[in-house]
């Protein structure tokens, strides 16, 4: 098989191993230009399109810097010349689901939202008539920082370690920062792409309004991380809660909630939220009760989803 990489930081360097392990042929496009495996320039950056028609599935590994209009185009060119993509970026389903629904079945994209869990595709399955709530931590990065905050570790001692770790979006760096980033850019995007994709309804993470974590509110969340975690809540009716920061929307007949909510002021939180950088989702009905929970952020959670796409499109 021929694979194709756009953008070879931690994601894009892991997966290109796992490919060239597999022994695939691979070409990467870097800002610099198109290299093979071996780091050899074969063209300049201008040239990607003419050499990654010729693959059979290509991989976006970019960060969202932008709203995802970088990630849109490349994903865009390719499905136009009947290329596959799998993508790990937020910002092109997250803000242009509406430009690349009709091509949805040739896009890989279970890794912009949780990790290796899978969460996305898990979700879908377990929908039905008869769901009344969907509670999640899709953000895997606050998660493992309020773990901390409630083990006792301090607020810098955690964000840093978080950074470290390859957690965090690039960019931030004091942590106010690191979780205005975290909540107000990455869990949007998430959530855009969870509601385009799993049928709730279709918006666009810029239309978003979010309320942002202030300083005051950030010394706040560490004396209460004990009982805090920022969860997403989906469900029929809408409910009053003790939040801080995040926001609020509806969706056809979904209320959409998010933020650092109080965990011990609806029992199915005490048995949504998981320790560490997992991501957890929480599917409540007559049907009964389902979790699924999982490795969120990182790297090797996230190649692995993507492996797992990139078999999936490869045998349809």
């Amino acid at each position: 098989m021929k694979v194709g990489i756009v953008g070879i930081g931690r994601i894009g360097t892991e997966l290109s191993e796992r490919i060239t392990q597999n022994g695939w042929e691979l070409l990467i496009a870097r800002t610099s230009g198109i290299y093979t495996f071996r780091k050899e320039k074969i063209a300049e950056p201008s040239d990607w399109l003419g050499y990654f028609k010729a693959l059979d599935i290509i991989c976006i590994c970019i960060p969202t810097l932008d709203d995802g209009r970088i990630a849109y185009e490349y994903i865009k060119g390719l499905l136009e010349n009947d290329k596959s993509v799998v993508t790990c970026e937020k910002g092109a389903l997250g803000n242009y689901f509406p430009e690349l629904k009709h091509w949805i079945n040739r896009i890989g994209y279970s890794a912009t939202v949780g990790g290796g869990t899978r969460l996305l595709p898990w979700l879908r399955g377990r929908l039905t008539p008869g769901t009344k709530e969907v509670h999640l931590i899709i953000n895997g990065t606050l998660n493992f920082i309020f773990d901390g905050l409630s083990r006792g570790r301090a607020l810098d001692e955690m964000v840093a370690e978080a950074k470290t770790l390859g957690y965090a979006e690039p960019g931030a760096e004091k942590p106010s920062e690191v979780i205005n980033t975290e909540a107000n850019k990455d869990v949007p995007n998430k959530i855009s792409v969870l509601l385009n994709t799993c049928g709730f309804g279709e918006v666009r993470a810029k239309d978003i309004d979010v309320k942002p974590v202030s300083e005051n509110d950030l010394r706040r969340l560490v004396r209460e991380a004990t009982f805090r975690r920022y969860i997403v809540s989906i469900s029929r009716e809408a409910n009053e809660e003790d939040v801080i920061g995040g926001f609020k929307l509806s969706v056809n007949d979904w209320h959409i909630s998010a933020g650092f909510k109080n965990r011990s002021h609806n029992p199915l939180f005490l048995q949504l939220v998981p320790p560490g950088v997992n991501n957890a989702v929480l599917i409540y009905g007559s049907d009964g009760t389902y979790i699924l929970t999982g490795p969120g952020a990182g790297v090797i959670p996230t190649v692995g989803s993507i492996m797992r796409d990139i078999a999936d499109l490869s045998n349809q």
